[in-house]
């Protein structure tokens, strides 16, 4: 018995002092209150924007071909090489077609000569004619034979366009400002009609295509600006983002993966954005109000993020939070804080839970 009465008093002892401790640590902290500076929690307007993945492709591709059958005589550029618009790009062999040209040619001179005689002699049985010096007779055959003198010169003149025609088949010459971007052909190969021999690609400005789900295709338009961010690579870690605008925006889906293919436009001054490179657009699909707070405000222990809410008794209170996106040096709170409240803006060593503060707003 005396053993069980000894055994009691020690427990009935034990907890006592846990009690006492118990109390002595939920006692608020009316030590030097520290120093912080708050600011007040509102509700901000912030744009949503959507993230889809893209590819960057030219925004002009001529796939250049010749309708003859020919040679290949000489290539002038190599790929990746810049081209102006009409620079000679690649010659074919083209004798029967320079023979055709110069004989062209040389019918237009005759023609111009018959021509110039019978204009002056038209001209010169005007003046006689209405001097009734000329019969009518000689006035139609003269009128006749200019007539037909001007027919052959409008007929030479248009052969030797069509010879001309055929000869921009065989010298190949770059349709606009742009880089090589392939060569289907060496020297002495054998060119086929309708078969592509090179290919120019414009670089100034590209198309960035991407795919959306049918159930956000409903906020994409066209003419609707967007965001076109190309991720940092080897050379520079930072993204690049260039503004564009949807040109096109496809009307029915893919019926294997129901999205909508979507086209934007962007420029590339520098022409550091090559055609094939991966991309990201960026489309702000709504307008929501939301709690922004400094990234400065926000300490992490662990796997938690906290904030400390000055009460209106001074005091700061741990607050856990969880955040969302970033917004430059502020970031979103997506639950843990109410409108209105002060939270502080820097952590200091000293500030705890419950601890004592003394508020300093500049």
């Amino acid at each position: 018995m005396r053993i069980s009465f000894y055994i009691l008093l020690l427990v009935a002892t034990g907890a006592l002092v846990g009690c006492g401790e118990d109390k002595s640590q939920t006692q608020l902290d009316d030590g030097e209150p520290v120093t912080v500076s708050t600011t007040k929690v509102v509700a901000k307007e912030t744009q949503e924007p959507v993230i889809y993945s893209a590819i960057v492709e030219a925004g002009d591709r001529a796939e250049i071909a010749t309708r003859v059958m020919g040679k290949v005589q000489d290539i002038y550029v190599k790929e990746g090489q810049f081209v102006k618009a009409g620079q000679l790009l690649v010659k074919l062999s083209s004798r029967d077609v320079d023979a055709k040209l110069k004989q062209a040619e040389a019918q237009i001179s005759a023609a111009n000569v018959l021509f110039n005689n019978a204009e002056k002699n038209y001209q010169r049985f005007q003046s006689l004619f209405a001097q009734n010096a000329a019969t009518q007779k000689e006035m139609d055959d003269v009128t006749l034979a200019y007539e037909n003198a001007k027919a052959k010169k409008i007929s030479a003149e248009e052969m030797k366009k069509e010879i001309e025609e055929l000869i921009s088949y065989v010298r190949l010459r770059a349709p606009f400002n742009g880089v090589v971007a392939d060569k289907y052909v060496d020297i002495g190969d054998m060119a086929t009609p309708g078969m592509p021999v090179i290919v120019v690609e414009r670089m100034s400005s590209l198309d960035v295509t991407a795919s959306v789900p049918e159930s956000e295709i409903e906020f994409v338009s066209v003419n609707m600006p967007v965001s076109v961010i190309i991720p940092g690579n080897s050379v520079s870690s930072d993204d690049r983002v260039y503004e564009a605008k949807i040109t096109r925006v496809v009307p029915s889906a893919n019926k294997m993966s129901h999205q909508f293919k979507i086209k934007a436009k962007m420029t590339n001054p520098d022409g550091s954005v090559k055609p094939g490179m991966f991309a990201r657009i960026a489309i702000t699909k709504s307008k929501q109000k939301t709690f922004l707070v400094p990234k400065s405000s926000v300490f992490q222990r662990g796997q938690l993020e906290g904030i400390y809410v000055v009460g209106e008794d001074n005091r700061a209170n741990l607050r856990w939070v969880r955040l969302g996106r970033n917004y430059g040096d502020y970031v979103e709170v997506l639950s843990g804080l109410d409108s209105g409240e002060s939270i502080v803006l820097t952590q200091n060593i000293g500030l705890r839970d419950f601890k004592k503060v003394k508020v300093v707003n500049q």
